[in-house]
């Protein structure tokens, strides 16, 4: 008989009910054992319940000998061919066992079966084939096997087999690994934990759960997971013992998580120490805003959100002359001034780029950052250096001291060198205030989607709702109607993403609920105000945010990242 098909689950229930003082009743349910062959091993074989005697451990059996060479006793048996089942579930007639000398109440009990031992011949020979199964409340499972109180239960032993089993998919039913692959004289005993947990991220998407020293004669690993600080342990699924890894492709993005392994077997179960890892995620590795940098309300306002803890060095232009070198038919700034503020009373600014922090700021250009030089040390360009530290809200305020009313660039550069897999600090959104024109004069954003997993991005443009208190208005000369293109990492103009309103794009629903779970303020229903929500590959993404049919004045780019 082939031993790997023995190694079973057990569940177990209980249920009170009435029934006379100082008896315990038991139902079992051994249809979906099979043999090496599948034949189901239903109707036959002998079932014992053991106590575990004095010493309150359990002996495996011997050649000759059900109990083995302990001081467990047989408190009663059951030959199965004899007792009538339905699809191998027995409520057996012989299932009331009182009490008497050989156990009492809080005795550890335990069942046996061994499926081809008879009435006439309860002697096991060597390797005789035996499923041993106890309850242990410390594998989160089931009833201690303990007799109640009142000793009137009613136990409910399931057995089932690795493959698909109602009571596995379908069912409340808790599910226990019992030690059913053990032939007599095989050697077993209480599983050990190991001796060292780790986990890797293996791969994207991927983490890998790794342990050393483990060992469940008899018995195999479950594997548990949850969400670090929750409480509810999910199991993931169990593997033979021996195994030593196991991966995980249900992670989400960017989530801190707690393992363990659970080695057990009929005797026991040993927990694991936790282990902690937070899956991959990406994050706003540089942002980027185009528009017009005008003066009283039109000035050119950039925030963002970096989360996370620890130091965030960041690098931070506003560029007017440095642009016209680039895109030399465009009119832009002629010398812009830049205020960084973290916080009303946290504020530090720069009208020309060479004269403060002018080292800084060269070691954080390429290929440190995505920074390209600026080709005249003594522009009129202005930039800063900045190291925030923890989660904060910081804003970009651009002026131009020549009044141009003309184009300037503001970048954000994160400088931060390894890819965002742990708690460190990252940005997480943009958003960008400024006059919305024709022609150059609209807003463009672009930002980079760092990481190696793709990220849920809602962008968003925002004009209509800038009349309404809860967007902090209402903002005099605001747009009326604004359309959002995104384009994605290399993609032809035909792959190009658009929207005109929010709610056209049947995904509507989904839109309020990331809008809610990253703080920002819903549109009301029927606004003219546009939105994508889409999963983002790594890369570059550049996006136009327009006035509808010629429409101009001042909108907000909005782009979030969602996981």
């Amino acid at each position: 008989m082939n031993m790997k098909k023995l190694i079973t689950i057990g569940a177990l229930t209980s249920i009170f009910v009435v029934k006379a003082w100082g008896s315990v009743f038991f139902t079992v349910d051994v249809g979906s054992l099979q043999d090496e062959n599948g034949v189901a091993l239903v109707d036959k074989g002998m079932l014992y319940l053991i106590s575990s005697g004095p010493d309150g451990e359990f002996s495996l059996p011997t050649p000759g000998s059900v109990t083995g060479g302990g001081d467990d006793a047989i408190i009663a048996f059951w030959d199965l061919s004899a007792e009538a089942s339905t699809g191998g579930e027995y409520i057996v007639s012989s299932g009331e066992v009182a009490y008497d000398g050989a156990w009492a109440q809080g005795d550890n009990l335990a069942i046996l079966w061994f499926p081809d031992l008879t009435l006439a011949n309860q002697s096991p020979v060597a390797s005789e084939p035996f499923g041993f199964y106890r309850n242990t409340s410390v594998s989160g499972g089931g009833d201690a096997w303990e007799l109640p109180e009142d000793g009137t239960l009613l136990h409910s032993l399931k057995f089932f087999t690795e493959g698909d089993n109602p009571l596995v998919n379908g069912s409340d039913v808790p599910a226990l690994l019992a030690a059913a692959g053990l032939g007599v004289g095989d050697s077993a005993g209480p599983p050990t934990g190991p001796s060292s947990v780790a986990t890797n991220e293996d791969n994207p998407g991927t983490v890998k759960f790794e342990w050393n020293g483990a060992s469940a004669p008899g018995g195999a690993y479950r594997i548990e997971r949850k969400l670090a600080g929750g409480s509810d342990w999910t199991v993931l699924g169990i593997v033979e013992e021996g195994t030593t890894s196991y991966d995980d492709p249900s992670v989400g993005r960017g989530k801190e998580y707690d393992y363990r392994l659970v080695a057990i077997n009929g005797f026991d179960a040993v927990l694991s120490s936790v282990s902690t890892i937070e899956s991959l995620r990406s994050s706003l590795h540089n942002i980027a805003t185009r528009g017009i940098i005008g003066g009283g309300d039109n000035v050119l306002i950039v925030g963002f959100t970096v989360e996370g803890t620890g130091d965030i060095t960041l690098l931070t232009r506003t560029k007017g002359p440095a642009l016209a070198v680039e895109f030399p038919t465009l009119s832009t700034a002629g010398d812009p001034v830049a205020y960084f503020q973290l916080g009303a009373p946290n504020q530090q600014s720069n009208d020309n780029w060479g004269d403060d922090q002018f080292s800084e700021i060269q070691a954080l250009l390429a290929p440190r950052t995505n920074a390209l030089p600026i080709a005249d040390e003594n522009s009129k360009d202005a930039a800063m250096v900045v190291t925030l530290n923890g989660t904060s809200l910081n804003t970009i305020i651009s002026t131009d001291t020549e009044a141009k009313e003309a184009l300037g660039l503001v970048e954000i550069f994160d400088a931060t060198e390894a890819l965002p897999n742990d708690a460190t600090n990252r940005i997480v959104n943009l958003s960008t205030r400024g006059f919305i024109g024709t022609g150059d004069n609209i807003l463009i954003g672009g930002f980079i989607v760092k990481g190696q997993v793709s990220s849920k991005l809602l962008i968003r443009g925002v004009g209509p709702s800038l009349a309404l208190e809860s967007f902090n208005g209402p903002v005099a000369g605001h747009i009326t109607d604004t359309s959002i293109i995104l384009i994605p990492p290399g993609a032809a103009v035909e792959d190009w993403i658009t929207n005109d309103d929010w709610e056209d794009e049947g995904n509507s629903a989904e839109i309020v609920a990331v809008s809610d779970a990253v703080g920002a303020t819903n549109f009301e229903t029927g606004s003219k105000d546009s939105a994508i929500l889409i999963d983002a590959d790594p890369g570059l993404y550049t996006f136009f945010l327009t006035g509808v049919e010629g429409g101009t004045g001042i909108g907000l780019i909005e782009v979030f990242l969602a996981d």
